[in-house]
């Protein structure tokens, strides 16, 4: 399927590895150009080696916590591309742990990343992708925003509002041909979900070789997933054939999530 993304221009924040490196790699592969953005330097380096696209891949290390940062990594993107027409909005991690456990001032750390990170890169792309004639905003949202649990209440209150957001900035920015959507990932094989305890494991202390042979059981594909399944859905949600999705949320998870809505 063409997805008619060549020589679009495309920000991609928390690139440096995982599904943001993958993210990148697929845009680049669909004729993208590209500015990665994280705040390691040296994964930069490897993710656009990695790519291997010369002068249609720039780097900048920035910190999406940093309001000063996000402006600074859009108006680089424009002097060195001379547009921007798709951001995918990665950045971030999980926060896990009971109400008890968990101190505010990591929650809100959590939401100053998840939430008011992807507010800003809004309020500093939107201009450009208005000035181009439209584009694409994406956030990646993990599965806490739609199945909250004990062990993540931080991440689910987070998650669910970055939900919020992408409605509310779709029905504001759709007018103008600027299409906010969420790509919600779980189960996927990543440097996060090596890091971190998930509910449901089996095997703790093993590899997550090992602990995928209980994981999988709750995935009605058998398997986890691998970061190329969210860059595929990304790029179909970048392109021209997602012309009519707006506000929409899309599970990448093998069928783990069972909510309805």
């Amino acid at each position: 399927m063409e997805l008619n993304l060549e020589d679009k221009v495309a920000i991609v924040t928390g690139a440096g590895s995982g599904i943001g490196r993958a993210i990148a790699m697929r845009l680049a592969g669909e004729g993208a150009r590209l500015m990665i953005c994280g705040r390691d330097e040296s994964k930069l380096t490897e993710t656009a080696a990695a790519i291997a696209a010369g002068d249609r891949v720039s780097q900048c290390v920035a910190d999406v916590d940093t309001p000063a940062d996000i402006v600074r990594l859009v108006t680089e993107t424009a002097e060195t591309f001379g547009q921007l027409d798709i951001v995918v909005s990665n950045a971030g991690t999980h926060l896990r742990g009971r109400i008890e456990d968990v101190k505010a001032d990591d929650v809100a750390a959590h939401f100053r990343t998840k939430v008011l990170g992807p507010w800003e890169l809004m309020k500093a792309s939107v201009p450009h992708m208005r000035k181009a004639g439209g584009g694409r905003f994406i956030l990646i949202i993990g599965q806490a925003g739609k199945v909250p649990g004990a062990n993540v209440p931080g991440s689910a209150v987070v998650n669910a509002a970055q939900h919020a957001l992408v409605k509310s900035a779709s029905d504001d920015f759709g007018r103008d041909g600027v299409l906010v959507n969420a790509v919600c990932p779980s189960r996927i094989e990543s440097p996060l979900s090596r890091s971190i305890d998930i509910d449901e494991e089996q095997f703790l202390g093993r590899s997550l070789e090992q602990q995928e042979s209980g994981w999988g059981k709750t995935v009605p594909l058998g398997r986890w997933g691998v970061a190329d399944d969210i860059a595929n859905a990304v790029a179909f949600v970048a392109s021209g054939r997602a012309s009519f999705m707006n506000g929409a949320n899309i599970d990448v998870d093998g069928g783990h999530q069972r909510m309805i809505f």
